[in-house]
């Protein structure tokens, strides 16, 4: 018996057109008062983001440690910050993280002060609830968010300077936390970050060791959901001086699918540097790759900022007037720099810099919290979103073996669509591959697909491969074999006219979604989600649309409870909590 195995050969020549790395002069908001750290989310869910930024101590008790949120409005201006009380104490970090803790859709802000978490809770009234405050440990110096027990609920991290632990707040469905403690040497802090350190589906603790040599550490998630053994990383850099690293980055640098991390090392040229560690098969090794650096580098960021595919890596430079850009094209090593000019600040925290869309125009900007002011860079590098990079590829044919070790190149066609529809709501560029050879079987195999699907800048990349092929088994006869490799690329924009509604929210299960505008017809998923999280519904319920913008869903049968409702189309997506009651 004969048996077709189809292998893809493609030698590939990119000709590439480069977005390049460009920024307006900056905008600076001042504050009569020291800036700790900075975010950006979209906090009243207007789809404008907002920025935060926490204050600390400048003997100015009218905004000394403080919440300011400069909400957007609809000329994507920043109104006057809405200030917010959070805890009036002098000593430690004030580190935040933005994240959305108890599954409601809206962003909520956790912080640390002296010795606790403060978590600020968003009321999904377009502002925030009183500070929650959690032990931690004697000075608490550095915090993380993350899903540190596999149960898709977040959970909090803290380093803590005076003792030889982390701690861990476990969250829970019901929004509170079980608090246990890791061991970790004395004197940790600095910056802390959660993420999958050894591609194993289980995310991994990585955190800034301050001792005499500094370094830091990666304690590993087990299987059974306990923590290993720290292991301790030192940097590469030019003896004798300390290697206590000032931040840690994270992101792809390589594109492998691998998290990868990035330190800084915070002295003057020639000593500065950037420490590149790039995971391999076993987790982060032990030696870095070095770059670089112009002088005090200090926070640092990993973010596609010019819709290229490929992450720059963004750094702050204490004292010097500058935020340097490593750009991840044309060769991908990072092995040089743009200098942004920024106003004066002698050092920044390490959640100083905060990197999002701030304008709505699909590029990532910049905010920084600096001295005395919030700094503002808007991304002016060409809008690659709606200009996608032109790819010249040079195909040298298919590859065809079978079980007797017959081997020959099939010739191939090669064909490139690229489809701009209305408003840019939708960018798709399909490539094709096509080829047809004579073979002797009868069995038939077809449609096979393979899907990958990833952010990025303002949209969502989908890449596609399509393939079917058939063959028959001892026919006396021959047949055309077909191969069709097809790849798509697609941007799903949301188009900001475009808004919805949702009633009734309680109901008994009959449950209506208006459109502003016509949908019917249009690609389209729903999914329902029950409040332990298991999926009871996935376009299998029955859906009507009584007119072209009126979706009619039928949850009648479904018992009651907490539901999440998630709907996505070319136009517009949404995630919405909808309550079933008898």
């Amino acid at each position: 018996m004969f048996r077709l195995i189809c292998f893809l050969v493609i030698s590939v020549f990119p000709v590439f057109s480069f977005a390049q790395i460009s920024f307006l002069p900056f905008e600076s908001k001042p504050l009569n008062t020291y800036l700790q750290s900075v975010g950006i989310a979209d906090f009243n869910r207007d789809n404008r983001n907002d920025l935060a930024v926490m204050t600390g101590f400048s003997n100015n008790p009218e905004i000394d440690f403080k919440l300011l949120v400069y909400y957007q409005n609809q000329q994507r201006k920043f109104d006057s910050p809405i200030m917010y009380a959070t805890v009036d104490n002098f000593q430690g970090s004030r580190d935040m993280v933005v994240h959305d803790l108890n599954a409601d859709f809206y962003p909520d802000i956790v912080f640390i002060f002296q010795d606790s978490v403060g978590i600020i809770y968003n009321d999904q009234n377009g502002g925030f609830m009183p500070v929650v405050k959690m032990y931690s440990g004697v000075i608490t110096s550095a915090l993380a968010v993350g899903d540190l027990n596999h149960d898709g609920i977040p959970d909090i991290a803290t380093t803590n300077g005076n003792e030889q632990f982390l701690t861990l707040f476990i969250g829970s469905a019901n929004n509170t936390y079980s608090i246990s403690h890791l061991p970790a040497p004395y004197n940790c802090g600095r910056d802390m970050e959660i993420a999958d350190f050894n591609y194993d589906g289980l995310y991994d603790l990585a955190y800034i060791y301050a001792g005499l040599t500094g370094g830091f550490y990666i304690t590993y998630q087990q299987t059974d959901g306990t923590f290993g053994t720290p292991q301790f990383f030192l940097p590469d850099v030019t003896e004798p001086l300390p290697t206590l690293p000032y931040s840690l980055g994270l992101g792809d640098l390589n594109a492998d699918g691998k998290m990868d991390l990035v330190t800084s090392s915070p002295w003057n040229t020639p000593y500065c540097n950037l420490n590149l560690w790039f995971q391999g098969a076993n987790g982060i090794p032990g030696q870095p790759q070095t770059r670089p650096a112009y002088d005090i580098p200090e926070p640092v960021e990993v973010t596609d900022i010019n819709c290229d595919g490929k992450p720059e890596i963004m750094v702050l430079n204490g004292g010097w007037l500058k935020m340097t850009v490593y750009d991840g094209n044309p060769t991908g090593d990072y092995s040089s720099y743009h200098q942004i000019e920024i106003p004066y600040c002698t050092h920044y925290g390490a959640k100083g810099l905060a990197v999002e869309d701030l304008n709505g125009d699909g590029m990532k900007d910049v905010a920084i919290a600096g001295f005395r002011e919030v700094v503002i860079l808007y991304n002016n590098a060409p809008k690659s979103v709606f200009q996608p990079v032109s790819t010249h590829i040079y195909l040298s044919g298919v590859q065809t073996t079978v079980q007797s070790d017959t081997a020959f190149t099939i010739p191939a066609s090669f064909t490139r669509t690229t489809i701009d529809t209305v408003d840019y709501v939708r960018l798709v560029r399909f490539d094709s591959l096509v080829t047809t050879q004579y073979w002797i079987e009868k069995i038939i195999h077809q449609d096979s697909v393979y899907l990958e699907e990833k952010t990025t800048c303002a949209g969502v990349l989908k890449d596609t491969i399509f393939s079917n092929y058939s063959y028959s088994e001892f026919s006396p006869a021959g047949i055309d074999t077909v191969l069709v490799f097809s790849k798509v690329d697609s941007f799903f924009l949301p188009r900001p006219t475009l808004t919805y509604s949702m009633y009734p929210n309680p109901g008994n299960g009959e449950l209506f979604v208006k459109f502003s505008d016509n949908l019917y017809l249009n690609f389209h998923t729903v999914d329902l989600y029950a409040s332990d999280g298991k999926r009871v519904g996935a376009n299998t319920y029955q859906v009507i649309w009584p007119t072209a913008s009126l979706l009619e869903l039928d949850f009648k049968h479904l018992p009651a409870d907490v539901y999440v409702l998630k709907f996505a189309s070319e136009k517009i997506s949404f995630t919405e909590k909808w309550v079933k009651v008898d």
